[in-house]
């Protein structure tokens, strides 16, 4: 595998369940006819063409405004002020412990995407990525792997880590740092150690800290400029009609395959706020700071082959080519297809026609599967079974 890793020289097929699904709510057309009486009817009375009739009186809604301006990454409406105070911004990708004595996570319902994907032992870690929103607290900052940083590269994001592993393998993501060229922010180097600091109220490794304004300070001094080069995902517009789907009103991801608490994920949809709530660890996944549930617009469920590369465990995945997929929004799940085409491409979403897939607009969470772990999804969210 090294030569698909390091340089790209030779392709690796790639094969993956995602799965996706978004609805919008349709537009209503009212129409208001005039009627006769009092100064309407005089109206009428003294016109000199024929009395008009409701048809050609009626008033039709306006059509809903366009949006301009949306986040580059989760599609969020933005006034133009707020774009252009942030256009020329880079993304930030920050790698974040997902172990029990990690929690709670601080930022990571701040980030406008989120990837959770293996590393060794069988444990996940997050990705958080920001652009269109801040996190004054981000924590714990976690060590680098080579899958997270293939999708930093792809979005071009400044990449903030605590080390990374470092091997004489294709899992070398202290290398594939340096020979893709990501804008990289370790903690342990100089300049971008000043965004990092130790949380007293934390036991280590889990007390590293930052902020996405203290990384930027940092990808500044280091000469990471815009503007970003992601190119953004299709999302709906307002006025959209609604796409179908089966009912899915609860999820569940399940790592291991065994239902182990520690590496069981469920999500339920939330009607009133329009979003899934995450449930990790046996209960509500709660942010440290605000102390309110994770909640995501859509959720992106993607199975890929895998591949453990040495004795301590770092994990390869199969991140390129096309693969099924499903994808998770407005309480519905939709059939697609995953595709990248290379390392540096932004990995897209289909729906079986073709036509590249329109998300609903706000955070997203991108969970990255392999083929020993399950997913399943009920119609209600109280048909999960007990996590």
């Amino acid at each position: 595998m090294r030569a698909w890793f390091a340089g790209g020289r030779r392709k690796r097929a790639a094969a993956g369940v995602l799965m996706v699904v978004f609805v919008a709510g349709a537009a209503a057309i009212v129409v208001t006819s005039m009627g006769g009486g009092g100064k309407a009817a005089e109206r009428v009375a003294t016109a000199p063409s024929s009395t008009p009739t409701a048809a050609s009186t009626a008033t039709p809604t306006p059509a809903p405004t366009p949006i301009r301006f949306a986040g580059l990454l989760d599609g969020v409406a933005m006034s133009e002020s707020e774009w252009n105070a942030r256009k020329d911004l880079l993304p930030v990708a920050v790698m974040l412990d997902n172990t029990v004595d990690a929690n709670p996570q601080a930022g990571l319902d701040k980030a406008d995407v989120v990837y959770e994907a293996f590393v060794e032992g069988g444990i996940t870690r997050f990705m958080a990525v920001y652009w269109r929103q801040e996190a004054a607290k981000i924590l714990p900052v976690r060590s680098a792997r080579t899958p997270f940083v293939v999708w930093a590269r792809e979005l071009g994001a400044m990449y903030a880590h605590a080390g990374s592993a470092s091997t004489n393998n294709d899992a070398n993501a202290t290398g594939q740092i340096i020979e893709w060229g990501v804008k990289d922010l370790n903690a342990f180097a100089p300049i971008s150690d000043g965004a990092y600091y130790r949380d007293p109220d934390r036991q280590g490794p889990h007390d590293l800290g930052t902020s996405t304004g203290d990384l930027r300070e940092a990808g500044r001094q280091l000469g990471f400029n815009g503007p970003p080069a992601v190119q953004a995902w299709l999302y709906r517009s307002p006025g959209d009609p609604p796409l179908t789907g089966a009912d899915a009103g609860g999820i569940e991801v399940d790592f291991q395959g065994s239902r182990a608490p520690w590496q069981l994920v469920q999500w339920k949809w939330d009607g009133v706020s329009r979003s899934y709530a995450r449930f990790q660890f046996g209960g509500p996944h709660v942010d440290a700071v605000s102390s309110q549930q994770l909640h995501v617009t859509p959720v992106v469920v993607m199975e890929t082959l895998l591949q453990v590369v040495d004795d301590s465990g770092h994990v390869l995945l199969y991140q390129l080519g096309s693969g099924k997929a499903t994808v998770f929004m407005d309480g519905k799940a939709i059939q697609a297809v995953w595709k990248k085409a290379d390392r540096t491409a932004r990995t897209r979403l289909y729906a079986s026609d073709g036509r590249e897939i329109a998300f609903e607009r706000g955070s997203t969470f991108i969970e990255v599967v392999g083929p020993s772990s399950k997913l399943s999804f009920t119609a209600k969210a109280e048909d999960l079974p007990p996590i």
